[in-house]
Formats: structure tokens, C-alpha cells, sequence
């Protein structure tokens, strides 16, 4: 065993100090754009219920958050709220500019809400899911997935409801120009369809 080592009375203090100044550097941190990326990195592993009181609480700080009301709804969606989720995306879609990514995923809502819907509501969710998939590939025509959900709508909706397997195509040929490897899926999926 070696010899004792003694250290200074001041370094006690100066662990105390580093403990407090460490305590308040983290209280520090809890604005609202750190905490919302830190509740969107538990949204990402998996922490639906500790991401989603984060972004309560920044809604709540400020209401016209458009990025808390998205991932509100992605938690409601991972969860299959689906009419939850459309509350919150719609929220999200509300905000400034054209959200593409807000009206994507509202669609997406409304797509799989129709799914478990009455025969009496399936037209209009389906309506609603088309209308917000065409404004998602409007706000952004680059954006692969809206494009690969504007397809999968068009191939399978029925034609009262806007479905066509030309338009299907045409999603899937513009899909090919914006990602090749992603069109060959596009093409493949729509080959299977058609059986």
C-alpha cells in the first residue's frame, strides 16, 4: 500500500464549486431549442413518453412552435393515435412558408385513420389524405417519400377517389429522375400491383 496522500482542505471546496457550476450549466441549457432536440433525440430512440413531455412543455412556452406540434404528432402517429396526430400535424402545417414534411405526414395520418374508419368516413379521410400528399410533393417537388406516398396512393385508391395507374406511373418516373435506385423500387412496387 503506498503512502497516504493528503490532499488541501481547498480541494473539497473547489469539488463543491465544480458540482454547483456543473448543476447550473445544465439548468442553463434547458432552452427551448436545446430542449426540443433533446426531446427529438429520445423521439429518435425510442422514448415516446419522455420525448413527448418535452415538447408539450415547448408548445406550451411558445404556442406558435411549429416543430413541437410536428413531433407531437409523430409521438401520436408512433402510438397509432391517428386523430391525435392529425391535430397536431395540421398545427404543424399551419405554420409559415409550405412544410412539406407537415403535410406529408398529415396525409399519412389521414391515410391510416381512413384505414380503421367506417365505410361512411373512408371517402372523405381518403380526400383529405390525397389533397395533403399533393400539397406535400407541391411544396417540395424533390421530396422522395411524398412522391413514393402520392404512388402508393394513386395505385391503390380507387378512381372515385382519385386513384390511376397513369398517375401512379408518372409518380414513379419522377421518382426515378430524383433517385434512380429508389425508382427501381418505384417501378417494382407498381409491376407487383399490377400483378
Amino acid at each position: 500500500m503506498g503512502p497516504k496522500v493528503t490532499r488541501p482542505k481547498w480541494w473539497f471546496h473547489g469539488l463543491g464549486l465544480a458540482v454547483l457550476l456543473a448543476t447550473v450549466a445544465a439548468f442553463g441549457q434547458d432552452s427551448g431549442a436545446s430542449t426540443l432536440e433533446d426531446g427529438i433525440r429520445l423521439f429518435r430512440t425510442g422514448q415516446l413518453e419522455d420525448a413527448r413531455r418535452i415538447f408539450e412543455a415547448a408548445h406550451e412556452r411558445q404556442p406558435s412552435d411549429t416543430e413541437a406540434a410536428f413531433y407531437l404528432g409523430r409521438v401520436a402517429f408512433e402510438r397509432e393515435d391517428f386523430e391525435t396526430a392529425i391535430d397536431w400535424f395540421a398545427q404543424a402545417a399551419d405554420g409559415e412558408g409550405c412544410p412539406a414534411e407537415a403535410y406529408l405526414w398529415l396525409g399519412r395520418a389521414y391515410g391510416y385513420h381512413a384505414q380503421r374508419s367506417s365505410l361512411l368516413h373512408k371517402p372523405l379521410l381518403a380526400r383529405k389524405t390525397h389533397a395533403h400528399l399533393e400539397q406535400a410533393v407541391a411544396c417540395a417537388p424533390d421530396h422522395v417519400a411524398a412522391h413514393w406516398d402520392l404512388m402508393e396512393y394513386y395505385a391503390k385508391a380507387p378512381i372515385f377517389l382519385g386513384g390511376s395507374r397513369k398517375k401512379a406511373g408518372e409518380q414513379a418516373n419522377i421518382i426515378a429522375r430524383l433517385d434512380p435506385a429508389e425508382g427501381r423500387k418505384a417501378r417494382q412496387f407498381l409491376a407487383e400491383m399490377d400483378g
